[in-house]
């Protein structure tokens, strides 16, 4: 009967483009609009979902702390566990949207759909594409091929995994592409169509956030500066961007094995926008078969701000070196 009645979808605001409005002070964009205001003109939705609302917070995406999101993924939790909601909504700031979405991704336990979605455009800008956006995830998040695949980002017409998608584009309104795979879906008009399924899946049930880890990119000549600073300090683990499929210097090389020796997890992945950082294709010193024998981790197909994301919650739920490497 369930599949047949309205969809009971909770939308989740945490501000970003999508709720700001212009300041009469400063001329600028600033969060103003709270989850009912999105609703405003909003197409009906009658025989597809009936909605709830959470204020969860009002913030630029770049304010957002990976401990805000965990307390984000223990009210999605809830809704789902005290049976109050089908699926959820989340509205956020497309800055750092794939690392949230990714976050939420570990750390979901859940089959209920989980969409994140935003706006390149504010409510005052012409052709702002907030509503749009915001429509489609709840036709997404009410759609029953919608479960059991992860939390989903809905942008432009189009249904990403959280693990493969990313912001390319500063200013376009199809900002949100998934580099070697494409989109899992496409919405026409009101119907969700998913396109290819999901493969790869897995969690990590941290349940606190205890772990410090930065990121770092390979470039053309740098010192070991950075990476001396990290091994000298309380910073739990490093990521690296390599270049290609995760190349480095010589000098870099030696300051990764300085990080490793005294017990640092190190994670190589590509700063390359495609393609996959991968084992044994080269040999030379600061190559990926040499990192990782000398310990790095190889991350095939995350970029590096999700790699740090992997990297937190794998440290703040175990400290085996062996398991995280698994």
């Amino acid at each position: 009967l369930k599949q047949m009645s309205e969809k009971r979808i909770t939308i989740i605001s945490t501000g970003g483009t999508i709720a700001m409005g212009i300041d009469a002070q400063t001329g600028g964009a600033v969060p103003l609009l709270h989850a009912e205001d999105l609703l405003e003109n909003m197409p009906s939705l009658r025989g597809i979902a009936r909605l709830d609302m959470v204020n969860f917070c009002n913030k630029p995406g770049p304010h957002l702390l990976l401990s805000d999101i965990l307390e984000l993924s223990k009210v999605i939790h809830n809704l789902f566990e005290q049976d109050k909601a089908d699926g959820v909504v989340i509205t956020h700031g497309t800055d750092t949207l794939e690392e949230t979405a990714y976050a939420l991704d570990l750390l979901d336990q859940d089959h209920n759909a989980v969409i994140v979605t935003g706006a390149m455009r504010n409510s005052s800008q012409l052709s702002c594409d907030g509503p749009s956006n915001l429509f489609n995830s709840i036709l997404t998040a009410a759609a029953n091929d919608s479960r059991s695949k992860g939390v989903l980002v809905v942008f432009n017409n189009e249904i990403h995994l959280a693990r493969d998608v990313t912001k390319t584009s500063a200013t376009q309104l199809n900002a949100f592409r998934s580099p070697s795979f494409g989109p899992i879906g496409i919405i026409y008009g009101k119907r969700v169509q998913f396109i290819r399924a999901r493969e790869f899946r897995e969690s990590i049930p941290a349940k606190s956030i205890s772990a410090q880890v930065e990121l770092i990119k390979f470039t053309l000549g740098m010192s070991n500066f950075l990476l001396q600073a990290v091994r000298d300090s309380p910073v739990d683990g490093l990521v690296i961007e390599g270049a290609g499929l995760g190349h480095v210097s010589a000098t870099v090389a030696e300051g990764i094995k300085g990080l490793i020796d005294v017990g640092k997890p190190v994670v190589l992945t590509s700063r390359c926008y495609e393609g996959f950082a991968l084992e044994d294709t080269y040999a030379f010193v600061g190559s990926e078969k040499d990192l990782r024998e000398s310990g790095a981790i190889i991350a095939p197909g995350l970029n590096g701000p999700k790699a740090r994301i992997k990297l937190i919650l794998a440290l703040s739920y175990t400290r085996d070196l062996n398991r995280i490497r698994n």
